[in-house]
C-alpha cells in the first residue's frame, strides 16, 4: 500500500500580513491568524489520517521560521517532531525579498518570466526549485505517511513535478496559507487553494 504524502503551506507570516516579499528571508514568524491556519491544517491530517487508520510516519519541514513554527504545531497534534529540510524552502528573490508587493512587482516588470532557468532578481530560478522540490518527493518513503510542511511558490513546483510537467508548463495553482494537499492516487486538497 502506498501511504500519503501531506503538502501543508506554513500559515500566515507576519510579513504575509505587511504585504513584504519573503522568499527565503528566514525570521518572519507566524501571526496568530498564522497559527490558528496551521491547527486547522493539523486537524485536516489528523481526521484524515483517522479515516485511513494510518499514523504519521515522517514530518520534514523548510527550516524557514514560518514554516518551522507550522511543522511544530502540526507534529504536536500528530505527534512526533519535524526535521528541517533546506530544500523545502521558498524560492529564493534575491532583491526582491523585503520590498513591498507593489515595490516587488514593479521591479520584477523587467524579468522575463517565460524562461523557468532564469534566476529572479539574483536569486534561485524555477527549475532550482522545482529540481529540489522533485528530489524530496523522491525520497518520499511510500511504506510511511509523510508531511512536507513547505511554501506557495515551492509546493506549486512540486504540483507540476507530481502531474509530471515542468513549472512553467503547469497551471497556475494557488496555495493559499495553510492549505494541505494529500498526495495519494490523485492530488485531493483538503483545506481548498
Amino acid at each position: 500500500m502506498t501511504h500519503p504524502v501531506y503538502l501543508v503551506r506554513h500559515g500566515q507570516s507576519e510579513w504575509n500580513l505587511l504585504r513584504l516579499t519573503q522568499g527565503q528571508t528566514p525570521h518572519p514568524p507566524l501571526t496568530r491568524l498564522g497559527r490558528e491556519q496551521a491547527e486547522a491544517a493539523a486537524g485536516l491530517i489528523a481526521a484524515d489520517l483517522a479515516r485511513l487508520g494510518l499514523p504519521v510516519g515522517r514530518i520534514a519541514t523548510s527550516d524557514l521560521v514560518r514554516a518551522r513554527e507550522t511543522a511544530q504545531i502540526v507534529a504536536a497534534r500528530l505527534g512526533g517532531h519535524a526535521v528541517h529540510d533546506v530544500r523545502l524552502r521558498e524560492q529564493c528573490l534575491g532583491d526582491l525579498e523585503g520590498r513591498t508587493y507593489d515595490e516587488t512587482w514593479a521591479a520584477a516588470d523587467g524579468i522575463d518570466w517565460s524562461d523557468p532557468t532564469a534566476p529572479i532578481a539574483g536569486g534561485e530560478s524555477l527549475m532550482d526549485v522545482y529540481d529540489r522540490m522533485s528530489a524530496v518527493l523522491g525520497e518520499v518513503d511510500p511504506g510511511s505517511v509523510t508531511v512536507l510542511v513547505s511554501h506557495g511558490d515551492a509546493i506549486r513546483t512540486a504540483i507540476a513535478c507530481l502531474h509530471g510537467v515542468k513549472p512553467h508548463e503547469s497551471d497556475w495553482v494557488d496555495v493559499p496559507n495553510g492549505a494541505v494537499a494529500r498526495i495519494a492516487d490523485d492530488i485531493t486538497w483538503l483545506a481548498s487553494p
